[in-house]
């Protein structure tokens, strides 16, 4: 029996780096201005920081300008959501985006839906959610655009299939459903808690695994030849004790039923940075006035 051809994110996310690298040089040739501007709840030494380190070293890579703005752990609403109005109100400010988790007692989505729209390079305002469903020009959640690029990258036409989307988070499964739809795909949303989902699963041509359920999706709901992503990132104890990251499919068995599938890690997690990144220079073009 022949196994699935491996989507690998890491391949598909360095395709995307070089193009993120040509647009910020291009932009900048022209006299625009490609920044990013991030938020963050100092903690110590937290994943957060770390990422924001990277973050900054990526962005460096491509040419692209990064702003980290530093808050104290026990800072106040009103700091954080003023640094964000702050930023709104400058030209030379792009692209902004809030690291995860903010100081106790800030509520991330009151941050986050003050980020005006057009700088919004995570996709989390309101307004650019609503927008994917308007299939209006919008920034995209980037863990959703990251989706439907991996699924483009096998060459199989979305259109007519059959896609069942396995969770349905605000910024994840939902926008996830949405742009597959938008590309004439037939979707189903379910969740775990779903009557007769191994059912469903296994009629999906596109099945897309985003419950964070560790082996929620088994051989058995897998259609033969499907294309099958995995979103999910759980940490589990292995049988050496030791503590690994696994997705919500059943890797080593679904991958000897599905046509594609995708890795966990090295799968949709390096796209989606890259997808962030992309989000950047759309701002920074639509902020210069520049037209693709």
């Amino acid at each position: 029996m022949s196994s699935a051809s491996i989507i690998d994110g890491r391949a598909l996310a360095e395709q995307y780096r070089r193009d993120i690298a040509a647009r910020a040089a291009t932009i900048k040739s022209r006299g625009g201005i490609v920044r990013l501007d991030a938020l963050l709840a100092d903690a110590g030494d937290n994943a957060a920081r770390v990422y924001a380190e990277n973050q900054g070293k990526t962005c460096a890579d491509l040419g692209i300008e990064y702003r980290l703005h530093h808050f104290r752990p026990d800072a106040n609403y009103d700091e954080v959501a003023g640094r964000v109005l702050l930023l709104n109100t400058k030209d030379e400010v792009p692209a902004i985006m809030v690291h995860l988790p903010l100081p106790p007692g800030v509520e991330p989505y009151r941050i986050q839906r003050l980020i005006a729209p057009e700088k919004d390079i995570e996709g989390v305002n309101p307004a650019n959610i609503g927008n994917v469903v308007y299939g209006q020009s919008s920034l995209v959640p980037c863990t959703a655009l990251a989706v439907l690029k991996m699924v483009q990258s096998t060459g199989v036409d979305i259109r007519g299939k059959r896609a069942v989307v396995v969770g349905a988070g605000d910024v994840v499964g939902k926008p996830i459903a949405v742009l597959l739809m938008r590309q004439d795909a037939t979707v189903i949303s379910c969740n775990k808690w779903t009557w007769g989902l191994d059912e469903l699963a296994r009629s999906a041509d596109i099945l897309v695994a985003a419950a964070g359920v560790p082996g929620l999706i088994t051989p058995a709901m897998v259609k033969p030849g499907a294309i099958v992503i995995d979103v999910g990132v759980n940490r589990v104890q292995g049988q050496d004790g030791k503590m690994k990251t696994v997705g919500d499919v059943d890797f080593e068995g679904v991958r000897k039923i599905a046509g594609f599938i995708s890795p966990v890690p090295g799968g949709v997690g390096p796209v989606t940075v890259a997808m962030l990144l992309l989000n950047v220079v759309e701002a920074a073009e639509r902020n210069a006035g520049f037209t693709r």
